[in-house]
C-alpha cells in the first residue's frame, strides 16, 4: 500500500470517528435538553402546587376577615382570590396530564378545593344574611380547617411524587450521559490518533516532495549555469574563430578590390562580409556581452536596450539609479538575463511600441522593473504564471529560477494598460576594482 493510500485511509477512518463523535455529541445535547425540559416541568408543577396552597390560604384568610368585620371590599378580594384558586387548579391539571398517579391526586385535590370553597361561600352567605352566629361560624371554620389539613397532606404527596420523578430522571440521565461521554471520548481519541497518523504520513510526503523539488531546483540551477557557460564559450568561439575568418576574408576581398577596382561583384562581397562580421559580433555579444564582465550591468544594459530598440522598433526608456556601483557577478548576470527575456517577451507578445526599464537600488535590494504599454495578459495566463508556474514557455521559468537562485523574487503584474515584470534581489556588491574603458559593440539593425 502506497503512502498516499495509507494517508487517505487514515483520514477516512479519522473522519468516521469524528462523525461518530459528532453524533454522540448531538445525542448528548438532545438528551440534555430533554432532561432540562423535564426538570423545568417538575419545577413548574411544584411552583403551581405552591401557588395553589398560597392562594387557597389567602382566600381562607379573607373569608375569616370578612366574617369578623363585614367589610365588602374584603368580600370582593376574596371572590377574586377564589377565581385565582380555580386558575391554579387548571394549571396543575394541565401540568400533570401526562402522569396518571398525579391526575388521581388532582381529582381528590379538586374535590377538596370545591368543598372548601363551598364552606367559605356558606360562611359568607350567613354573614351577609345577618344570620351568622359564633357557634355556626366556628363549626364551619372547623370543617374548613379539616379540609385544609387534608389538602396540605395531598399537596405534600404530589410534591414528593414530583421530587421522586425528578430524582429518577436525573439518575437515568446521568447514566446515559456517562455512556455518551465515554463514546464521545473514545471516538475523539481514536480520531485524534488517526489524524496524527495522517499528519505524519502527509509530513513524510511533503518532506519527500521538498527533497525532490530541491533536487530539481539544484538540477535547474546547474543547467542554467551550464547554459551560461556554454553561451560564453560559444560567444568566444564565434568571436575568435568565425569572426577572425570573416575578418581575414574581408582583408582578402579588400586586396582583390584594389586589383579589380570598381568591380561591382567584389563590392557586394565586401558588403556581405561587413554584414556578416557585424552579425557575428552581435550574436556573440547577445550570447554573452563582454561589457557585462568588463564594464558592468549599467553599460551592458544600455548597450542591449539600444540594440533592442533598433532591431524591434520598440522605444525603450531606460533609467538606471544604481550609483555606478558594481553588483556581484552572479547578480549582474541574472539581472541582464531577466532584462533580455523581459524585453524579448514584450516584442513577441505585447504588441507594445513603448516600454520602460528601471534599475534602482533601494535599501538592501536591487529592483529591476520592466513595463510595457501593450495589450496586457489574459487573466487565465496571468493566474497560471503566478500560481502554477510558467508552463507556457521556458523563458519565464528560467527567469524565475534564476531569480530564486540568488534569493530574489519575481513578480508579474498585468492590466488593461500593459504588463509589468519586477525582479527584487538582495543587494550584493563586488569589491571595487579599476575597470578598463570598453566601447560598446556596434549593432546592426535587423
Amino acid at each position: 500500500m502506497s503512502s498516499t493510500t495509507k494517508a487517505n485511509t487514515a483520514l477516512a477512518a479519522a473522519l468516521i470517528f469524528l462523525l461518530m463523535s459528532t453524533c454522540a455529541a448531538c445525542f448528548a445535547f438532545l438528551r440534555l435538553r430533554t432532561s432540562q425540559a423535564w426538570v423545568q416541568h417538575t419545577r413548574d408543577v411544584q411552583l403551581s402546587l405552591h401557588q395553589f396552597a398560597t392562594t387557597a390560604t389567602r382566600a381562607g384568610r379573607l373569608r375569616a376577615q370578612y366574617v369578623d368585620s363585614g367589610d365588602d371590599t374584603l368580600l370582593q378580594r376574596q371572590t377574586e382570590t377564589v377565581v385565582a384558586v380555580r386558575g391554579s387548579l387548571s394549571a396543575i391539571q394541565l401540568l400533570t396530564s401526562d402522569n396518571m398517579a398525579q391526575q388521581s391526586s388532582f381529582k381528590m385535590l379538586a374535590q377538596l378545593t370545591e368543598d372548601r370553597i363551598g364552606l367559605m361561600d356558606r360562611a359568607i352567605q350567613l354573614k351577609r344574611s345577618g344570620q351568622s352566629s359564633l357557634e355556626g361560624q366556628a363549626a364551619i371554620a372547623r370543617q374548613i380547617t379539616a379540609i385544609a389539613d387534608q389538602t396540605d397532606e395531598l399537596l405534600q404527596t404530589m410534591y414528593d411524587e414530583e421530587q421522586r420523578l425528578l430524582a429518577q430522571r436525573q439518575q437515568r440521565e446521568a447514566s446515559s450521559f456517562n455512556v455518551t461521554a465515554g463514546v464521545l471520548a473514545c471516538s475523539l481519541f481514536f480520531a485524534l490518533v488517526l489524524f496524527l497518523i495522517h499528519h505524519q504520513l502527509l509530513t513524510d510526503q511533503v518532506r519527500e516532495r521538498v527533497r525532490a523539488e530541491n533536487a530539481q531546483r539544484a538540477l535547474s540551477a546547474r543547467l542554467l549555469t551550464l547554459q551560461d557557460q556554454e553561451r560564453r564559450r560559444f560567444a568566444r568561439e564565434l568571436h575568435d574563430s568565425v569572426g577572425q575568418h570573416l575578418a581575414a576574408m574581408k582583408m582578402a576581398l579588400s586586396i582583390l578590390e584594389t586589383k579589380l577596382h570598381g568591380d561591382a561583384l567584389v563590392k557586394d562581397c565586401l558588403k556581405l562580409a561587413d554584414d556578416s562580421i557585424a552579425e557575428t559580433r552581435t550574436i556573440s555579444h547577445l550570447l554573452h556581452p563582454p561589457l557585462l564582465d568588463e564594464a558592468g550591468l549599467n553599460s551592458a544594459a544600455r548597450w542591449f536596450v539600444e540594440g533592442f530598440a533598433k532591431r524591434s522598433g520598440v522605444e525603450v526608456n531606460l533609467e538606471v539609479h544604481d550609483g555606478g556601483q558594481r553588483f556581484s557577478e552572479e547578480i549582474e548576470l541574472v539581472l541582464f538575463r531577466v532584462l533580455q527575456e523581459g524585453l524579448t517577451n514584450i516584442h513577441r507578445h505585447s504588441g507594445a511600441k513603448q516600454a520602460d526599464v528601471h534599475l534602482t537600488t533601494l535599501g538592501n535590494e536591487v529592483i529591476l522593473r520592466i513595463k510595457d504599454h501593450g495589450r496586457g495578459m489574459p487573466g487565465e495566463v496571468l493566474h497560471e504564471l503566478r500560481f502554477e508556474g510558467a508552463t507556457k514557455g521556458v523563458g519565464l521559468a528560467g527567469m524565475k529560477e534564476r531569480v530564486r537562485e540568488v534569493s530574489g523574487q519575481l513578480e508579474i503584474n498585468s492590466g488593461p494598460d500593459g504588463s509589468e515584470l519586477v525582479a527584487r534581489i538582495p543587494l550584493q556588491l563586488r569589491p571595487q576594482v579599476k575597470t578598463t574603458n570598453v566601447s560598446a559593440p556596434q549593432e546592426v539593425g535587423r
